[in-house]
């Protein structure tokens, strides 16, 4: 029996970076374990509130003998991150086999949107799962309904995949 320990691939607070990674390794079929960890930065001699000194990140292991294999796909997701922030950098926008991600349509229309995907009390995870959405090429739409619990609603042909994207965050957010 050999030891196949989990090693640490990633540990950051960026959730855009953090739920991306995790759609990369599915993709790739790495089995993953994520962790949400906080960092406490104050410590007892702070001025300020302990919980505000606390910085919340994002962690995800795999078996070292992925850890090849995972590193590929960070350095994937780091990549798409890169030319992102860099539009302008032509060699970035080469045709990456990779990814299979479409583009947000910018044509499309907001009452297509008839599928819910995510409802709560939280308005504002509500926008957060909208932001993941868009960085992951599916519009949404937040109806709005007053008295009535946050909803977000995406096309019926993006459902699946993001409710994989909101469980994702929710999941990782103890939701």
């Amino acid at each position: 029996m050999t030891n196949d320990s989990l090693e640490i691939l990633w540990r950051g607070s960026d959730p855009a970076k953090f739920t991306a990674l995790q759609a990369a390794l599915r993709d790739e079929g790495i089995p993953f374990w994520q962790a949400q960890v906080y960092d406490p930065a104050g410590g007892f001699f702070s001025s300020r509130p302990y919980y505000l000194e606390a910085t919340p990140g994002f962690e995800i292991r795999v078996h070292a003998s992925d850890l090849a294999r995972a590193g590929s796909a960070l350095e994937w997701v780091e990549r798409k991150e890169s030319a992102a922030a860099n539009p302008d950098d032509s060699r970035l926008r080469e045709h990456d086999p990779l990814d299979s991600r479409t583009p947000l349509p910018y044509d499309w229309n907001s009452s297509e949107a008839t599928s819910e995907v995510w409802s709560g009390e939280d308005e504002s995870m509500a926008e957060y799962i909208a932001s993941a959405l868009r960085e992951n090429g599916i519009p949404s739409r937040i109806p709005d309904e007053l008295g009535h619990r946050a909803r977000l609603c995406v096309r019926p042909e993006d459902l699946l995949r993001a409710r994989d994207i909101a469980r994702d965050i929710t999941e990782g957010a103890g939701f």
